[in-house]
C-alpha cells in the first residue's frame, strides 16, 4: 500500500452522471470520484462529491462496501434499510456494506455532499438498484 498523500481539487474535472436512459431508474445524481486506485496512487478507501438538483433523488441501490456521507450544502433526506432522516450541512451519515439506501434533496437549494467507500478503487463498486431483492 502507498503512504504517499494525496491532495485532490473537487473544483478539477468534470462531473459524471448516469446515461440519460438510466436515470430515471438510478437517480438525477452527478459525482466526481476524487480518490480511487487508478486515479491516485492510493488504495483502501475512495472518496468524491457529488450532487442532487433541487428535489433531486439519487434511487434506492446497495452495494456491498460501507459508505460515509459528509453533507456539505443542502437539506435532504436518507433513507436507511426503511429508517428516513433528515439530513443538512455538516450532518455524517454511515451506510453499513449491503444496507439499501436512497438520498433525496429537500428544498430549492439542491444537496451536495462527499462520500467515502470502503473500496480500493470505484471500479470495485457494484451499484445494484433493484435494491429489494437481496
Amino acid at each position: 500500500m502507498n503512504h504517499e498523500p494525496v491532495i485532490a481539487d473537487a473544483g478539477a474535472g468534470d462531473w459524471e452522471s448516469w446515461p440519460t436512459d438510466q436515470v430515471a431508474g438510478r437517480g438525477d445524481v452527478q459525482w466526481k470520484t476524487l480518490i480511487s486506485a487508478g486515479l491516485t496512487p492510493t488504495g483502501a478507501l475512495t472518496a468524491g462529491v457529488a450532487r442532487l438538483s433541487a428535489e433531486g433523488r439519487l434511487q434506492a441501490h446497495r452495494h456491498d462496501q460501507a459508505e460515509i456521507y459528509l453533507i456539505l450544502e443542502g437539506a435532504g433526506t436518507v433513507i436507511i434499510d426503511g429508517a428516513t432522516s433528515e439530513v443538512a450541512a455538516g450532518m455524517t451519515v454511515f451506510i453499513p456494506g449491503g444496507a439499501i439506501h436512497s438520498i433525496e434533496a429537500t428544498g430549492q437549494a439542491g444537496l451536495r455532499f462527499a462520500y467515502v467507500l470502503d473500496a480500493d478503487c470505484i471500479e470495485d463498486v457494484t451499484y445494484v438498484f433493484d435494491a429489494a431483492s437481496r
